[in-house]
């Protein structure tokens, strides 16, 4: 088992501590912890935890990103199943029994656990909506016998060693805690591995969030994306690069923020609430860094190219083509509209005694 920390030492203590009291035979299992660079009191939690040093081993590593703090896990880890979990989850007691018991079932597969809020957190609405897919999308899976790689979240998953080993594990060029993981598991399942979801096999992320904090992270996203991108063009829809370069998402934005701000201001008043203070919303609704850095970010991953340009200069020539047929097709129909209105009216003039042939008195 490898679980990569950096500055979370009270909540890697607990986490260790139930790692430590699994139904599953301690000989059966190790926890490798790689400290990629803290500056709290990790190592001292990690010592104090008065285990003997063959159930749990601490490697210490310059700072580097959770990639490679798994790399180094990988190799100093001495079984051939590897199960990833994070500092800040918390496991339920068979979580190692559920992913062994897969490997015993099914053999050369990978494994994706459950993980959800923990209990002792308030749950906040923003948080359940971060539940039902924005962060960990476990309903979106629509057959758990052969799961995307999109859902291999190193908070609780894992497979065999030479499977990662012949893909070529972590990428370390991801530094961020970002579709580092997903990466991995897109290049194994290019390679044939099969990977199944068992939500019996559990662990409860201990960490409250924001959506100031959660915008903070997007931003995070959007760049390994785009890395992930450069690695993977062919990923360039499922990774949503094309429609996150467009303007249309940033207007969807501020209509959408726009739609917000009203309907607190209805809960307001319905709850009798003082609105927050005007400050507090400036930063997030008028930053111009944030126009700037969606401007760096097409000219970055796409240059001066737009990220639609041929289908957008074959759909303007098509739009042209028809425009001009119109233009053919009405020009002809004006005209013979305005022969027959010609003829119609002279008609009617000689009836009336005008016209050709009819002298004026």
């Amino acid at each position: 088992m490898v679980v990569p920390t950096h500055n979370r030492c009270e909540l890697l203590g607990r986490a260790l501590r139930g790692l430590l009291e699994q139904t599953a035979a301690p000989e059966s299992y190790e926890i490798v912890v790689v400290d990629d660079g803290s500056t709290d009191e990790t190592p001292e939690v990690v010592a104090g935890i008065g285990t003997d040093e063959t159930r749990l081993r601490y490697v210490r590593q310059e700072n580097k990103g959770p990639a490679a703090a798994r790399n180094v896990g990988v190799r100093e880890a001495r079984g051939e199943i590897v199960l990833f979990t994070g500092d800040d989850c918390l496991p339920d007691k068979r979580l190692v029994d559920e992913h062994l018991r897969v490997y015993e079932e099914s053999g050369d597969v990978g494994v994706v656990g459950y993980v959800t809020w923990h209990p002792e957190l308030t749950i906040s609405p923003f948080m359940a909506f971060l539940e039902e897919g924005v962060q960990f999308g476990f309903n979106r899976i629509e057959d758990p016998e052969n799961v995307g790689p999109w859902h291999f979240y190193t908070a609780n998953c894992s497979a065999q060693r030479h499977r990662m080993e012949e893909a070529g594990g972590f990428d370390e060029d991801f530094k961020h805690a970002a579709f580092e993981d997903v990466e991995l598991a897109y290049r194994m399942q290019k390679r044939g591995l099969r990977i199944v979801y068992r939500p019996a096999a559990r662990t409860y992320h201990h960490h409250e969030t924001t959506l100031e904090r959660h915008l903070v992270r997007q931003r995070l996203c959007g760049r390994a994306a785009a890395l992930f991108y450069r690695k993977h063009p062919e990923l360039k829809v499922d990774l949503g690069i094309a429609h996150s370069a467009r303007m249309t998402t940033a207007l969807k934005f501020f209509e959408a923020a726009s739609e917000y701000a009203y309907a607190l201001g209805v809960r307001d008043d319905l709850r009798r609430e003082e609105p927050p203070p005007e400050t507090d919303l400036k930063e997030l609704w008028s930053n111009a860094d944030q126009v700037e850095a969606g401007r760096a970010w097409v000219r970055d991953v796409f240059g001066e190219m737009d990220p639609d340009k041929e289908e957008l200069v074959k759909l303007r020539a098509e739009l042209h083509r028809v425009k001009e047929e119109w233009d053919r097709v009405t020009s002809r129909r004006l005209y013979r509209w305005s022969e027959g209105f010609a003829r119609m009216g002279w008609a009617v003039l000689r009836k009336l005694g005008f016209g050709r042939g009819v002298r004026a008195e």
